[in-house]
């Protein structure tokens, strides 16, 4: 870091503390070219040199990624303190070059470590008997329920429930990670690891010097990459192989004809079931036709940028929401 003992003694000294159990030392320049800020925002942190008001500016839109909007911002600057919102960092009077700034903690514990740290004590000898006998094999059910928890949350655009869920589901993942731990199969940090190795990898128009020009072309792209993967790791298998066998079957069609689209253009969808409409009076139903109507009608769907699964999920809502409001039992 580009700051003397002295810089930062004296931002301590305009902060009038000094005596942290913790406190994370971070330049602020560094901290403004991130997207999302690389700190514990459940410790205090001092954010060293801001540049002037356009890294100021860039360094509070990434720290409202982290930190609430009216979370307290501390500017030091000149031997002086002035306490503002995070929101607030660049009004007037605009922070002058050289200024640092203090970021007292998040209330709570904030970050995935703190919840990995509460998983794996809940793990440990000294924890909880029921977490401990957790395996795998054992969190398959929980994870399906907290998944379609967390679906029925976004169908109601419920976003206090959204975040309970998404917490819930987080822990299955923490879960899942400390026991592979302690089995000596990976750690957390090697899944975080590959997730972020492929997602640079397969977004070379992000990161890499590829260009396009809309989504469509990048998910050719996205495509195009994965069968390069495969190729380099002589695999020979379908396309759609890598489309869970589990999946609600609505919900596999999509995924199916999704990725199919990718590869190659997807024929116009005039009407909801061409083989229901074909079917000449009197004709027997049969499983295939029927199968083969439901499979068209989630690509008509698609074509019209609806989701079937959630059409029908929510269509599912409304006629249990109609039985129960007659009354029954």
């Amino acid at each position: 870091m580009p700051f003397s003992e002295t810089d930062i003694a004296a931002a301590l000294l305009a902060l009038g503390q000094s005596d942290f159990a913790t406190l994370q030392l971070l330049d602020a320049a560094l901290v403004a070219g991130q997207h999302y800020p690389q700190l514990d925002p459940g410790q205090p942190a001092l954010l060293l040199g801001l540049a002037g008001p356009d890294q100021a500016r860039r360094l509070a839109t990434a720290l409202v990624a982290a930190y609430p909007p009216e979370h307290p911002a501390i500017l030091l600057a000149a031997g002086q303190r002035q306490e503002r919102a995070l929101s607030n960092l660049t009004a007037p009077p605009e922070p002058p070059p050289g200024a640092h700034l203090f970021l007292p903690p998040r209330a709570g514990a904030a970050t995935f470590e703190a919840l990995q740290d509460v998983v794996a004590h809940l793990r440990a000898p000294d924890g909880c008997p029921w977490d401990r006998a957790l395996t795998w094999e054992k969190l398959r059910p929980s994870l399906l329920e907290e998944t379609y928890e967390l679906l029925a949350a976004l169908d109601a655009c419920d976003a206090r429930k959204v975040l309970e869920e998404q917490g819930d589901l987080l822990l299955q993942i923490a879960l899942q990670a400390q026991i592979a731990s302690e089995q000596a199969r990976y750690r957390l940090p090697d899944v975080i690891a590959h997730i972020v190795e492929k997602l640079i990898r397969r977004h070379p128009h992000v990161f890499g010097e590829a260009h396009v020009s809309d989504e469509a072309e990048v998910l050719a792209n996205w495509e195009a990459i994965k069968a390069a993967e495969r190729a380099q790791n002589g695999e020979k298998r379908s396309p759609l192989a890598g489309v869970p066998a589990g999946l609600p079957a609505l919900a596999q069609a999509e995924a199916y004809l999704d990725r199919m689209s990718r590869l190659r253009p997807a024929p116009p969808q005039p009407q909801p079931s061409p083989t229901l409409a074909d079917l000449p009076p009197g004709t027997p139903v049969t499983a295939e036709a029927v199968g083969q109507a439901l499979f068209e009608l989630v690509a008509w769907a698609l074509s019209h940028g609806i989701e079937a699964e959630s059409a029908l999920r929510q269509a599912n809502a409304r006629f249990a929401a109609q039985v129960a409001a007659e009354g029954w039992g």
